[in-house]
């Protein structure tokens, strides 16, 4: 890190880079909700998050998946390929929840009945595939934004964007496939894509952590339709231990 140049400081991120071009990503105990407004620090938080991430890109490259990771750094450092971030991230929802359900119930949008499956429609109800929605990253608000905008603000070209459709489903199944043996259902997520020097799309940022994703208990949430939280909803609603929580969902993660 001596030699590392600071570079920006982020919501719970410090990011440097090496006079070799890579970039170091420290995770920070910081923790934000509602675009900021609510923040706070929890001790062990940044190095937990990152100890995941690094354990999920290496799983998925071991898949097959294109990232910019290159290194775990322990406790709390992530080394990866310097990468131009797209402007746009990707949330992949696998249940009618949160404000997915908000804005399906008050009608303002709409789902296709492949998707939703057939029976009554209700908060929590599992979707028969991911529903794909993408928001702007750099702006003051983030935003849901059009394939049409995406293409037409030149942001990713027509093939690009189904790349990145296909890779964040891949990428979800083989979440999901380990996440369920350990009693977690992966209700959604979130994912970032790069652009490397090679003009390559890739898998950046941050994968996998309960900063990202949307994990809930699988026994309670299957015998009582109880949404227990472990993730960052519990520091949204005020619902307990941050730490205990994240420590918890590690745990169950990395055995």
């Amino acid at each position: 890190m001596n030699e590392a140049k600071f570079i920006r400081s982020g919501k719970a991120k410090e990011i440097y880079q090496r006079p070799n071009g890579d970039i170091i990503f420290v995770f920070t105990d910081r923790v934000t909700a509602f675009d900021g407004l609510k923040k706070a620090e929890y001790q062990h938080k940044g190095a937990i998050c990152c100890k995941l991430s690094c354990f999920w890109f290496e799983k998925l490259q071991a898949e097959g998946i294109p990232t910019h990771y290159k290194e775990y750094l322990p406790p709390n450092m992530l080394v990866a390929e310097e990468v131009s971030i797209l402007p746009v991230e990707v949330i992949a929802r696998n249940y009618l929840y949160g404000s997915l359900w908000k804005r399906y119930n008050a009608g303002e949008l709409v789902i296709e009945d492949e998707v939703l499956g057939p029976g009554e429609r209700s908060a929590g109800m599992p979707l028969t595939r991911s529903f794909l929605e993408f928001t702007t990253k750099f702006e003051r608000i983030d935003r849901p934004v059009t394939d049409d905008e995406i293409i037409g603000s030149g942001w990713m070209a027509e093939g690009e964007l189904a790349h990145v459709k296909e890779e964040t489903i891949r990428i979800g199944a083989i979440l999901r496939s380990y996440l369920i043996q350990r009693g977690i259902i992966l209700a959604d997520f979130k994912l970032e894509y790069g652009r490397s020097r090679r003009g390559d799309i890739v898998l950046a940022d941050e994968v996998g952590t309960p900063d990202v994703c949307r994990f809930w208990d699988k026994d309670a949430y299957e015998q009582e339709l109880n949404f227990i939280s472990l993730d960052k909803d519990v520091f949204r609603q005020g619902k307990g231990d941050l730490s205990e929580v994240y420590r918890e969902v590690c745990t169950r993660i990395l055995g």
